[in-house]
């Protein structure tokens, strides 16, 4: 069998057969330079889904980067153990020792041969027992956090990746900067990666590390670049797609390789390209077929939910919201504005608060929202995605930058094609 087309888009993970170099930003050489650099923190910071990670994999390698989700910390001590972690070192380790010790009649050997004792050890401490007139003895050893990742790891290739650093509160994030200046100082390779906007918050939480930080920032991909996925891809799998489809999935991608990918690999299995042929195949998607690429993507990528509470917003007290009147003759609250909005062609993952009010005053027919309440929307979904989906992060509202923020591209694409808000 040929090479399948799950195997050659690779939505996310690795694309070993489709990955594309930037060559005009010189990210790799500049990523690879700094990472090797004694003593320095390394800040990369892009949209999301702008293929942070895959970079780093690609200069680091996959077996020597330790990844840490900055979503998992509650304090800097959590940083380390999940280090710890991902060496599979354990909790906690304990050495038993007897000199001459009897159990049941039978002499031991003496000198390093280890005994159960049924006398408990206290962490950090020994335990003794008396066997028969013999002293045995049993020492146990906690892990020793940022110490013992120190002497695991400090000098040498493996790279500690701190990924979605901006999600840390502010308070977790000012104790781990000050943890991550001890580690680079001590040798231990540092990288973070957070979007675009939030990409200072190392910085700005330990001010000690200015001129110690390296920032490299990415950018959205262009379509030439886009483009690039998608032409490699298919010329593995010896298949060729008409040349609008492609524009339509460089546009829809929002500048997101991963989900340029995503939407290959379900081009893919619409046009019945599975796997490598020997005769090559030409496949061309009318704007029927391009529309159910579009509408089964977005089934794959259920934010019913979500969406769901979003669009109801926090519950009402006193007076009714204002309803606004939209274009496709529906209509709705500040919160349903706001959605549409962010559903708006060109698609976009990041909205300055400037953009947002442009794009607010374009889907509404009439009268639309002023900025104040379009701000206080998007910090009470900011809160509401908190509270009802902790784990998930969909939407992001910077009070200081003035900058929404959508991390998953799928967002915004399941607001324009799975048809949600045209209901009531």
């Amino acid at each position: 069998m040929g090479l399948k087309a799950i195997e050659v888009f690779v939505p996310g993970a690795y694309p070993q057969h489709t990955y594309v170099a930037r060559k005009a930003e010189g990210l790799e050489e500049m990523l690879r330079d700094s990472v090797s650099t004694p003593g320095q923190i390394v800040s990369l910071s892009g949209p999301s889904k702008s293929g942070k990670t895959v970079l780093v994999e690609r200069v680091v390698g996959r077996d020597l980067l330790i990844p840490v989700s900055g979503a998992t910390l509650r304090s800097a001590d959590d940083v380390w153990e999940r280090v710890l972690d991902w060496m599979d070192v354990p909790n906690s380790t304990s050495r038993s020792r007897t000199v001459g010790a009897t159990i049941g009649g039978e002499a031991t050997a003496k000198g390093g041969v280890e005994v159960k004792f049924l006398a408990k050890a206290e962490a950090g401490g020994t335990a003794k027992a008396e066997v028969n007139g013999e002293v045995g003895s049993e020492a146990v050893t906690q892990r020793r956090g940022l110490q013992q990742v120190v002497h695991e790891i400090g000098g040498s290739d493996f790279v500690v990746l701190i990924d979605d650093f901006h999600y840390m509160g502010r308070d977790v994030q000012i104790e781990v900067a000050k943890t991550l200046k001890e580690a680079v100082r001590l040798g231990v390779k540092i990288l973070t990666a957070a979007v675009a906007h939030r990409g200072d918050d190392v910085v700005r939480a330990n001010p000690e590390l200015r001129g110690r930080v390296r920032a490299i920032d990415l950018r959205y991909w262009n379509r030439d670049e886009l483009r690039l996925i998608a032409d490699t891809g298919f010329t593995v799998l010896n298949a060729e797609v008409d040349p609008e489809t492609i524009d339509r999935f460089t546009e829809e991608s929002a500048g997101s390789p991963q989900f340029m990918q995503l939407l290959c690999l379900q081009a893919c299995f619409v046009l019945d390209i599975r796997e490598h042929t020997l005769l090559k195949k030409s496949a061309e998607a009318d704007e029927g077929l391009q529309a159910k690429i579009f509408e089964q993507t977005s089934a794959s990528t259920d934010f019913r939910s979500l969406v769901d509470v979003l669009d109801a917003g926090p519950r009402i007290r006193g007076t009714e919201r204002k309803t606004y009147k939209f274009h496709d003759g529906t209509e709705g609250d500040v919160y349903r504005v706001v959605l549409k909005a962010i559903a708006a062609p060109p698609p976009r993952l990041s909205f300055p608060y400037q953009e947002l009010l442009n794009r607010t005053e374009q889907v509404c027919s009439g009268e639309f929202p002023v900025g104040s309440s379009v701000t206080g929307t998007c910090l009470h979904m900011t809160k509401l995605a908190e509270e009802k989906f902790p784990d998930e992060r969909a939407v992001d509202w910077d009070e200081q930058k003035q900058v929404f923020d959508i991390p998953d591209p799928y967002l915004p694409f399941y607001l324009r094609w799975s048809g949600r808000l045209r209901e009531s």
